[in-house]
């Protein structure tokens, strides 16, 4: 049993003249959909820098090469369906997989070194997503910043909604300008939602934060408040009371500055931070604009990897054919799947950064629909 499972998993010399073929198809592939991927504007921009006076020459070729990572990631997994769709269907045409048939190797171990590559390009793309891209991005976006003289965008505000374990809201956040390593935040809106008394309202001009003790200090504000009876009984919500203050104290467990690392590009962040944020928010009952983001970008780590093994399998199985066809509808058929491909990761990916459907149905459904494809194309194949 042992040696049969070792004979499954090693490759063999069939195997490896498989790979080999998916070598010059997968570099042509790369090179027409990356060049589509640019387009022509992108190229005017580098030519733009490259032509400028007062920017060095060698910025232009530099963005271009940290823009590499972020292509791979959006190109990979159709660089991989294309690739196994023309080797197979050269191998095809050469009738080398009727051969493999006629010696009694099954639809299945033919699709073993697919299986193979489509793992290498698994791999790939989440050391890219992982490693590679969070580190090469920030770079492109300051060097074009500088090229273009923009000023790249920092984060000013953010907000958070804390409830406590029966889902009911306690307090509402909102900073209008931060600087969290001066430690200076201004304009600040918190509402106070107590069990009993009053509802407290407090507009500060300017606050910091005590990491120690744990509490803001608020400076310059305005603090009023709302009875509960005058909030059943009248929908206006008149303030009942408005008094000035100089200075007053507001327990917080909530760190500013690791709260503000949840209003960050997300797509740079691993899967680790990723979870940190995510079980951060969860054990301190938060809500904030960018909780579905982080939840699908979480879950976009793992299925995304995923795209590539299911594509690399149906452009496989589309580059079969046991005889040749004068009208050749898999090329129609590869032609919908990508673009099918490229349209469901726009719908559901906006869907999951809403929060307008769960993360994990938002991220996972494109492969299931994939999947679903490669089973319907494999027993059609096995039948035929």
């Amino acid at each position: 049993m042992n040696l049969n499972l070792k004979s499954q998993i090693k490759l063999e010399r069939i195997d490896l003249y498989v790979l080999g073929q998916f070598v010059l198809p997968f570099l042509s592939a790369t090179g027409i959909v990356t060049g589509v991927w640019l387009g022509i504007d992108r190229f005017k921009e580098i030519a733009k820098i490259v032509s400028s006076e007062s920017i060095p020459w060698y910025w232009g070729p530099y963005i271009m090469l940290l823009d590499i990572p972020k292509i791979i990631l959006n190109t990979l997994p159709v660089c991989i369906l294309l690739a196994c769709f023309l080797a197979f269907q050269r191998l095809s045409a050469q009738a080398e997989f009727i051969a493999m048939r006629a010696a009694g190797a099954s639809l299945l171990r033919i699709l073993k070194p697919v299986l193979v590559f489509g793992l290498i390009g698994s791999l790939v793309c989440f050391i890219v997503s992982e490693f590679i891209y969070p580190f090469s991005e920030p770079k492109s976006k300051a060097i074009y910043a500088r090229a273009m003289d923009k000023s790249e965008k920092e984060i000013k505000s953010f907000s958070y909604i804390k409830r406590n374990e029966e889902g009911e809201t306690e307090r509402i956040f909102y900073v209008k300008s931060s600087k969290p390593l001066e430690n200076e935040y201004k304009d600040i809106v918190l509402v106070d939602f107590k069990e009993s008394g009053p509802l407290d309202i407090y507009l500060a001009s300017n606050a910091s934060f005590d990491e120690n003790k744990q509490d803001w200090d608020l400076r310059d504000l305005d603090y009023s408040f709302i009875e509960r009876e005058s909030m059943n009984a009248d929908k206006s919500f008149k303030h009942n009371f408005k008094s000035d203050l100089t200075k007053f104290k507001i327990s917080s467990k909530i760190d500013p500055r690791r709260l503000l690392s949840a209003y960050r590009d997300v797509s740079l962040l691993n899967f680790i931070e990723l979870s940190t944020l995510i079980n951060f928010h969860k054990s301190e009952n938060l809500e904030t604009s960018s909780l579905a983001s982080i939840k699908s970008n979480f879950h976009k780590r793992f299925s995304y990897p995923g795209t590539c093994m299911i594509l690399a399998i149906i452009g496989a199985l589309l580059g079969l054919s046991a005889k040749r066809q004068s009208v050749n509808w898999n090329y129609i058929l590869l032609g919908l799947i990508v673009f099918s491909f490229f349209m469901s990761q726009a719908i559901f990916n906006s869907f999951g950064d809403s929060g307008r459907m769960s993360a994990f149905m938002a991220m996972w459904m494109p492969n299931f629909f994939l999947m679903f494809i490669a089973y319907f194309i494999y027993q059609y194949k096995l039948e035929s």
